[in-house]
């Protein structure tokens, strides 16, 4: 686990400092006044940015990520699977099964009027319900560690937490959650991460196959090759 850390520490250290300062904010600060402070800082560039930004957090995000991953190893487009698989069960489990009566913003303000204005993206579909945790958060900040742990330039990490954070600052600004639902997806994506990491890699590097060297061919590779030949 230490080595994993280490690996991922450009990653991790920005996010718990950024965890502990957010957990603050939300132990003394109620949630109506957490969200508010990133919806109502709204302008017309953070609304075109954040509505097509956001799908960073989609499953289908992750899904290209496994994809280009099968042009690299198929051991490491295997293991991004996995995880993907882990974090969004859990994270449905939580949304479906545990809390159900959970509502979003749209429809929690709609209920309990008196609130300030809610600042709605034209074009951004309402959720209502199964608010808690974050799915988008929980996939991003997933697939974001793991791009740290592959990629050769660790300061990369650096970006990479950057875009996870603003992937769940979008939900907040859309109206699609509130704080606490980010911030619990933010833990449930990286810390299922690195504990499903912690107990495959090894069980990967013990049980070595054939496949896991393999990878897809990118179109052109042999004309290339046979045309420097």
């Amino acid at each position: 686990m230490l080595h994993l850390l280490r690996q991922t520490r450009t990653f991790l250290i920005p996010y718990a400092v950024l965890l502990l300062l957010l957990g603050t904010v939300l132990l003394s600060t109620p949630k109506h006044l957490a969200f508010f402070f990133v919806n109502g800082h709204n302008t017309p560039f953070f609304d075109q940015f954040f509505r097509p930004f956001t799908n960073v957090g989609d499953g289908l995000f992750y899904v290209l990520v496994i994809l280009g991953l099968l042009f690299v190893r198929f051991r490491w487009a295997f293991v991004s699977l996995v995880c993907f698989a882990v974090t969004s069960l859990a994270a449905q489990i939580g949304k479906q099964l545990i809390f159900t009566g959970h509502p979003r913003p749209f429809r929690y303000f709609s209920e309990n009027p008196g609130f300030p204005h809610l600042h709605v993206v034209e074009g951004v579909v309402m959720g209502t319900l199964k608010s808690f945790p974050s799915g988008h958060s929980t996939s991003a900040f997933s697939v974001f560690l793991l791009l740290t742990l592959l990629v050769k330039d660790k300061r990369w990490g650096y970006a990479f937490v950057t875009l996870a954070a603003l992937t769940a600052y979008s939900r907040v600004y859309l109206t699609q959650h509130f704080v606490e639902d980010v911030y619990a997806g933010s833990v449930l994506g990286t810390g299922l991460t690195l504990a499903t990491l912690h107990w495959l890699l090894p069980y990967l590097d013990g049980h070595p196959q054939p496949w896991h060297s393999w990878r897809l061919r990118r179109p052109g590779t042999k004309a290339r090759r046979r045309k420097e030949d």
